[in-house]
């Protein structure tokens, strides 16, 4: 299986260069690294370029917001299995390896999403039920202040409803009957409205607890508020 890693970006340069080096380090030799630059205005895309002359950066004229940036990196990769990554994330070794351990074991698995802690190892909500037509309307709503406690949903065991997309594996075939993006939500259900759709294809959504991924919780949000 061949991974494309998709990093969208939006004015968060210092994130984004750990994020890259965090993946390069971890990257195997027939997978790809694409930085989408959603018309950041602090050199990301150069300073990316720079840093990391292998990675792939896309640039979008304007700011297009978070859907558009991932749309455009999933058209412009190769890979049969995408990792969406915020930038405000880190990986470790072995992160990949586990993500393509995990949907070579198991032929029914569409979407994986790794268990986010923040920088001590403490857990942050990373996945959940099925949500209401309450959550949703909360969350579309771009009030970021209210979607967070909506988003602390119960789960049971690892197959869920749900899983954040700041660290969300898919397999190519998912995106073709469940993306793209949509465009017109704004902020937290994206990812969610995708997992919802691939479920209902008949995809298995589910949390991988023993792939980890560090995250600024929020960092690339407070750039794009």
């Amino acid at each position: 299986m061949i991974l494309s890693v998709i990093i969208p970006t939006y004015d968060t340069a210092e994130l984004t260069l750990v994020c890259c080096a965090s993946v390069v380090a971890a990257l195997p030799n027939d997978a790809e690294l694409i930085v989408v630059d959603d018309g950041s205005t602090d050199a990301t895309a150069d300073r990316i370029g720079e840093a990391f002359p292998s990675i792939t950066v896309l640039r979008q004229a304007t700011n297009r917001g978070y859907s558009a940036a991932v749309n455009a990196g999933v058209a412009g990769s190769r890979g049969d299995l995408v990792l969406l990554l915020n930038s405000d994330t880190r990986i470790t070794t072995g992160t990949l390896d586990a993500y393509v351990k995990a949907f070579k074991d198991d032929p029914e698995l569409g979407i994986a999403g790794a268990q986010l802690v923040n920088a001590d190892g403490s857990v942050q909500w990373s996945a959940g039920a099925v949500p209401t037509l309450l959550w949703m309307v909360v969350a579309v709503s771009g009030i970021a202040a209210l979607a967070r406690p909506f988003r602390k949903s119960r789960r049971t065991g690892n197959d869920v409803g749900w899983v954040t997309g700041a660290a969300m594996a898919f397999r190519r075939p998912v995106w073709a009957v469940a993306g793209p993006l949509r465009e017109d939500f704004r902020f937290y259900a994206q990812d969610l409205d995708f997992c919802v759709r691939a479920r209902r294809t008949g995809w298995k959504v589910r949390l991988q607890p023993h792939v980890r991924v560090e995250h600024r919780h929020g960092g690339t949000i407070a750039k794009a508020t």
